[in-house]
């Protein structure tokens, strides 16, 4: 877990304490819950709960949509505010700032502000996980995309596969079941069809080039080519790879991210589906170390 959703989390349990121990004086001392409603009220709303959905949602939401938050340093920022705010505002509601005049509201009003802005920061950041910008069409066509998802994207793509021998795909009801869940190189093996070759046909229609990829593979010294979000045997790994690639291709890779992330990595569903960046943002490692530690992996396994 990054440090900031584990700080959200330690101060919402802080927080939860000192919203019992001020419900118990308040229970004890009856005269007090006047003033002191407020208080114990914001302790456990905007302390304890807000921070802990905070904390879990920093660390979930980005994983299981397998994508980034819009504003990473946010998190230091909305951490900072929401503390600042609610402790000013519970200091000078109990200087009388709610109800009196002068400096003691004036401040009240401000902490109450920086504590909203606070929340907006957070409402930011947790939107645009759940409601990303739309990604720009693919400029090349991989072997791990599913075949309806090329015919939806690019209707020009349906001749080649006929005249490869996808002949079922000539039945609408064909592309509308069993091509959503194929994807193009396991319809390869199922027709017996070059997957190299037809990806380069394919290609050459859509793109009017062949695949970058289709040469042969890069050797040590080579730059990685990344075909869309995917890795092959014999490239090299760059930011946009995504880990389930990855660790397909090159299982000795697994031992890297156990190394910076930990082995719990590993349990959470969207790991397949993130790219190496996304990772380190999401852990605070820094990319381009954790890439030469890969490619230094990827390297060894090369040469054995």
């Amino acid at each position: 877990m990054q440090q900031y959703p584990k700080l959200f989390i330690k101060a919402g349990l802080l927080y939860l304490l000192a919203g019992v121990v001020l419900g118990v004086v308040i229970g004890v001392v009856p005269d007090w819950s006047t003033r002191l409603r407020f208080v114990h009220i914001h302790l456990n709303l905007l302390g304890f709960m807000v921070m802990m959905i905070a904390g879990v949602a920093y660390h979930v939401l980005p994983r299981f949509s397998a994508r980034p938050l819009p504003w990473p340093e946010g998190l230091k920022y909305h951490f900072i505010l929401q503390n600042i705010g609610l402790l000013g505002m519970v200091v000078f509601h109990t200087a009388g700032g709610l109800w009196g005049e002068g400096i003691s509201h004036i401040l009240f009003v401000v902490f109450s502000v920086t504590a909203g802005a606070g929340l907006g920061v957070m409402c930011y950041n947790l939107y645009g996980v759940l409601v990303p910008a739309e990604e720009p069409p693919p400029t090349e066509i991989s072997a791990e995309m599913k075949v309806a998802e090329v015919l939806d994207r690019f209707p020009g793509a349906l001749p080649v596969f006929l005249q490869s021998g996808f002949a079922a795909l000539a039945n609408p009801a064909a592309r509308k079941t069993f091509a959503k869940v194929i994807s193009i190189d396991k319809a390869c093996q199922k027709h017996g069809v070059d997957t190299a070759q037809f990806l380069r046909q394919l290609n050459t229609a859509l793109f009017g080039a062949s695949p970058a990829g289709s040469s042969q593979p890069a050797g040590p010294a080579e730059e990685a080519h990344q075909v869309g979000d995917v890795i092959r045997k014999g490239e090299y790994c760059k930011p946009g790879v995504m880990v389930g690639s990855l660790i397909k291709i090159y299982p000795e890779t697994k031992a890297v991210f156990e190394k910076h992330y930990g082995a719990g990595c590993f349990s959470c569903p969207g790991q397949a589906f993130e790219t190496v960046e996304q990772t380190a943002q999401m852990h605070d490692v820094d990319v381009d170390l954790i890439l030469k530690d890969i490619n230094r992996a990827i390297d060894s396994a090369l040469k054995s």
